[in-house]
């Protein structure tokens, strides 16, 4: 019985290795909404009732393979510290894939799962820093917006343009900008002037 159901995962997982390998080649050449179950199947030499047996759609896995991803980029954060540089660096180590499933068209789009995840968990992290200051909870939301949209537009940038710079010059970019614009919102340098 053992022995089966290890035979099982282990097709199991061939199988889906065989799905996301084929999915992350076809978005190489196209964006997600044009891939169709019957051409993933094809590259991936499976029969469609095999790929609906895992999943509703190509979403659904193109999904669960973003959400891996920004589960494995939140955890490395949560564990192997928050700097900046070590983010940019587990993005650099990761960039094809990050290309693919996060960073994948000319803009982004806040209407998609993954931004949207990307910048809850950001907000997750950075929201604590807003009650430390004492800064206005209605303010904290509008300056970690605008510092979400630019900090992940340059990032964007960067991953399309296939890490450019170094993690490091990025970081300090990104700090440097943060730093300016916290100084520069007028209730904001009022409540980060109160703890220097």
């Amino acid at each position: 019985m053992e022995k089966e159901e290890r035979r099982e995962n282990q097709r199991t997982r061939l199988t889906k290795r065989l799905l996301r390998e084929s999915l992350l080649g076809l978005l190489a050449e196209k964006p997600v909404e044009k891939i169709t179950v019957k051409e993933l199947c094809e590259a991936a030499e499976l029969n469609r009732s095999t790929f609906y047996a895992y999943y509703q759609d190509v979403f659904s896995l193109y999904y669960e393979m973003g959400n891996e991803l920004v589960d494995a980029l939140v955890d490395y954060v949560r564990t192997g510290g928050v700097e900046t540089e070590s983010m940019l660096a587990y993005i650099k180590e990761h960039r094809e894939m990050f290309a693919l499933l996060i960073y994948n068209g000319q803009f982004m789009d806040m209407n998609s799962p993954l931004q949207r995840r990307v910048f809850e968990e950001t907000i997750r992290y950075s929201w604590p820093a807003g009650a430390e200051m004492d800064v206005p909870e209605m303010e904290w939301k509008y300056v970690l917006q605008y510092m979400f949209m630019g900090g992940n537009g340059v990032i964007h940038r960067w991953v399309r343009n296939g890490c450019d710079m170094e993690p490091a010059e990025l970081a300090a970019l990104l700090e440097g900008m943060t730093e300016t614009m916290m100084r520069a919102a007028p209730g904001l340098a009022r409540q980060v002037g109160k703890k220097a």
